[in-house]
């Protein structure tokens, strides 16, 4: 590990978190394994976009469409879209809620669940970069990571 100099002005802090954000998103939108993740959504008959969402749903527990469209940070109107997606190829299905009608809720069919499990396969898997750190900077970085997903908040 680099020594650094102290960052001394709040221009600096900007600049490092910048510079440490872009290398996050370098890790995080790995051009392979997007591209995995699409190759598998082309199979399945949907969107990339239907395949992110695959991940929130159950087959067991059905999802209130206003809940995954704030899971997924999207207007309600795309969610409709994504759900019609999904229900055209057969992979969720839509339907009411259990005890207010008016609630239309998402289940997972079981060739949703199939392939729901092989995106989650994809984007669960550690980019080969992570092999570059010992399992103390593991931790380390788990530990930094997970302090600031708790002070995270949505900014909408």
């Amino acid at each position: 590990m680099s020594e650094r100099e102290p960052v001394g002005s709040a221009v600096q802090d900007k600049d490092l978190a910048r510079e440490t954000w872009e290398k996050m998103r370098d890790l995080t939108h790995d051009p392979e394994v997007l591209g995995q993740v699409h190759v598998i959504a082309v199979g399945a008959g949907i969107s990339p976009g239907s395949a992110k969402a695959l991940r929130h749903l159950s087959a067991t527990e059905p999802r209130p469409m206003r809940q995954l469209a704030t899971e997924l940070r999207c207007d309600s109107s795309y969610i409709t879209t994504i759900v019609d997606n999904l229900e055209e190829a057969g992979l969720a299905r839509r339907q009411a809620h259990a005890t207010d009608r008016r609630i239309k809720v998402v289940v997972l069919t079981e060739a949703g669940q199939a392939v729901s499990a092989r995106v989650a396969a994809v984007l669960g898997t550690p980019p080969p970069a992570f092999e570059a750190l010992s399992g103390e900077e593991m931790h380390q970085l788990s530990d930094l990571l997970a302090k600031m997903t708790v002070s995270a908040k949505p900014r909408w």
